[in-house]
């Protein structure tokens, strides 16, 4: 097959094992709604996914036009990050992209970065054309927190300390088109990482210190590009922040879904009323006619939680008796 001369999409997504199914609906999903004549690199940040869910995915991405990498954060990454996020309840592959910077090779200098609870269906070769200009990132403004100064955990003196000023708006983090170039020459993930380790407060650590850090710094995308699932909450455009032809293609005819609530489509009794779309593409992957019984589900959640206990005893460790890391 002849390809496009056009330079491949390229993304990347973190996901620990427990979230190797649904990272690979999301990348199946990309793949699947992308311009046929394009071609997909696909970094995955591996939070600890086993050999036998790698194989899954790469049966579920079995193309030639996908380049699947592997990317393993060193040890001395981990503790670093886990030294700044320690008071996080989040795993710690929620932070891996912070260190995309560092961990993609230099000769990218933009990228993609999905959530592992998204599913794709629009074409991100779209979302890979826009202009990303002097902005250290592309995203869609947060609906719920339509503003950094709507958040209320933000005290006026404290956004008085960061200069955040009245028309600053806030993003979801869930969808990026990263600026990597900027992001290394200004050491954006080293700020945003002592923001959170200065603040260990934020409900939403990594998201709330990417919007302070980079408050009118970054461009906006259209809304279909990250639909939450608040929009679902709406009686009506009315109801919304937006306009009438901007909530109908938002609700009906979304770029990426983001399944923001809980449960989530492979959790017990998702309301979802998109969970569909999620089966959907599903089917077509190594993990096809899956289903979510309580026994599969539970036994699931408390491998997760046996290591959640481990890395929490680990962040403690490292509290406790520091290590110096090699500068």
């Amino acid at each position: 097959m002849v390809f496009s001369n056009q330079e491949p999409i390229v993304v990347a997504c973190a996901a620990d094992n427990f979230f190797s199914m649904p990272l690979a609906v999301t990348a199946f999903s990309s793949f699947k709604n992308l311009d046929p004549n394009r071609q997909l690199i696909l970094f995955v940040l591996d939070g600890g996914i086993s050999a036998a869910n790698k194989k899954k995915l790469l049966q579920t991405l079995n193309s030639s036009r996908v380049n699947v990498r592997w990317i393993k954060p060193t040890e001395d990454q981990i503790k670093a990050t886990l030294l700044k996020c320690e008071t996080s309840n989040h795993p710690i592959s929620a932070y891996y992209r912070l260190l995309l910077p560092t961990i993609v090779p230099s000769e990218f200098d933009k990228i993609i970065y999905l959530d592992s609870d998204v599913v794709v269906e629009g074409d991100l070769a779209e979302l890979w054309d826009q202009d990303l200009k002097d902005q250290a990132l592309l995203a869609v403004q947060d609906p719920i927190h339509e503003y950094v100064t709507s958040a209320k955990y933000f005290s006026p003196p404290q956004l008085k300390e960061w200069d955040i000023a009245p028309d600053h708006k806030y993003l979801n983090s869930g969808v990026l088109v990263i600026n990597l170039e900027q992001w290394r020459r200004q050491r954006i993930a080293d700020q945003v990482l002592e923001f959170i380790a200065q603040h260990p407060e934020l409900p939403f650590p990594d998201q709330d210190a990417i919007n302070i850090v980079l408050a009118g710094q970054w461009g906006e995308l259209d809304p279909r590009w990250n639909q939450i699932h608040a929009v679902h909450t709406y009686e009506s455009y009315c109801d919304s922040p937006y306009d009438q032809k901007t909530y109908e293609e938002l609700v009906y005819r979304p770029a990426v879904i983001h399944y923001t609530s809980r449960p989530k489509p492979w959790g017990n009794n998702c309301t979802h009323p998109q969970a569909d779309r999620y089966f959907k593409y599903l089917d077509q992957t190594a993990w096809s006619g899956w289903r979510n019984n309580v026994i599969t589900y539970n036994t699931t959640l408390l491998r997760r939680g046996m290591r959640r206990i481990r890395t929490t005893a680990l962040k403690q460790f490292n509290r406790l008796w520091p290590t110096k890391l090699p500068t």
